[in-house]
């Protein structure tokens, strides 16, 4: 009964995509003298890192992006094992200040002292919109607003609709270095003595990452969210990686890091891909 409601609202919701896909001359308004638009660079991705890019997909052109990754946390003597797949964004370029974004179901198998338990999670719709430009010292802006959608295995879920916005920024600090960061709430509800209660999470994440030549970058990231209001534990992590820029269209990615809480730590690795389909 769940998996049929997880792939109906699936399905709802990639027909909202392709709604969103549907308008979008509408939406972007483009007149036939700006067809003459310079062609975009090579891909530029939200993975692998927690922080998030300011850089929008191009107009009328759709980029997936994902992987697979594997964690232990450990809580005194127990541990439990995660693997999550296949964590997949798909982004879709309205126009030049607005893109679609719809976070996919992933599979989650967990492993841990009482068992396994596999499941779908969440589904996420979001948007991307653009602020400005970098200029000088200003950063490259723009904000990233989405809503968690709990429509996952009981395990998996949320259970109740969350919304999210981050600021996204990001600053040149040469040709061949970068510095990128989030921050913003989200807003999570939690069952609490027979009714619901409502706090927020202050989610960030400092990503700097340079180019190394050939293709190969590398990437540091501190990540995590403050928890307020409520029993939940803050949570904080690191983790480095590489992109590896196979073509102007396609990515790989490989990464590991490590996460703690006042009472639990971990590491987790992962790999993945992105690509973009030319409009």
């Amino acid at each position: 009964m769940k998996m049929t409601f997880i792939h109906e609202n699936l399905g709802w919701h990639l027909g909202l995509l392709a709604v969103l896909v549907a308008i979008s001359p509408v939406v972007s308004a483009q007149s036939s003298e700006e067809i003459d638009t310079p062609p975009p660079g090579p891909i530029v991705t939200d993975r692998p890192t927690h922080s998030a890019s300011p850089v929008l997909v191009p107009p009328q052109t759709f980029q997936f992006e994902a992987g697979y990754n594997f964690s232990r946390n450990e809580d005194g003597m127990d541990s439990t094992d995660a693997q999550v797949l296949p964590n997949l964004l798909a982004r879709y370029g309205i126009n030049h200040a607005v893109e679609a974004r719809l976070v996919i179901s992933s599979l989650n198998i967990k492993r841990s002292a009482d068992g396994k338990t596999t499941g779908f999670s969440d589904l996420t719709l979001g948007a991307k919109i653009a602020l400005a430009d970098e200029s000088g010292a200003r950063p490259q802006m723009a904000l990233l607003v989405g809503v968690n959608l709990p429509v996952g295995h009981s395990d998996f879920t949320s259970e109740y609709v969350i919304p999210k916005i981050l600021f996204l920024g990001t600053n040149s600090l040469s040709n061949r270095l970068g510095l990128t960061y989030n921050l913003g709430p989200s807003f999570v509800t939690e069952k609490s003595h027979g009714g619901s209660d409502t706090n927020i999470d202050l989610n960030y994440a400092v990503a700097l990452s340079g180019s190394v030549g050939g293709g190969f970058s590398l990437f540091g990231e501190f990540f995590g969210a403050f928890a307020f209001g409520r029993s939940q534990l803050d949570r904080h992590g690191f983790q480095a990686g590489t992109t590896i820029l196979l073509s102007p269209l396609f990515q790989i990615d490989f990464r590991a890091g490590i996460g703690q809480s006042d009472n639990e730590n971990g590491w987790l690795v992962g790999a993945g891909l992105a690509f973009r389909v030319p409009h």
